[in-house]
């Protein structure tokens, strides 16, 4: 029995909460109207990020897209948070998609 999928791209952003207002817009931007966010706590080069005091907290950001799609978000996340200095981690995988993907 075979299943037909599509192959797309999971982009994850970790980012501090105060970026979640201004990442939403990004992703807006470039036709991306569906996520998911999860607020998210752990550690690394930037200390402990645990929630327990204001401007403490992450948010995981996670969209499934085509690749020319997660190829421009991925551009925008360097260009217009990296390179001007607001700490992101961005990550992406391939993914087999079994819902057909909503950009055509």
């Amino acid at each position: 029995m075979t299943v037909t999928t599509c192959n797309e791209k999971v982009v994850q952003i970790i980012a501090n909460t105060a970026l979640e207002k201004k990442l939403k817009r990004t992703l807006t931007s470039i036709g991306v109207n569906g996520y998911t966010i999860f607020d998210v706590r752990g550690d690394g080069d930037t200390g402990f990020q645990g929630g327990h005091i204001d401007g403490d907290t992450n948010v995981l950001i996670m969209v499934v897209v085509p690749i020319h799609i997660a190829e421009e978000l991925m551009w925008q996340l360097n260009n217009d948070y990296l390179k001007r200095g607001h700490h992101l981690m961005v990550f992406s995988y391939e993914a087999d998609v079994l819902t057909p993907s909503k950009f055509g």
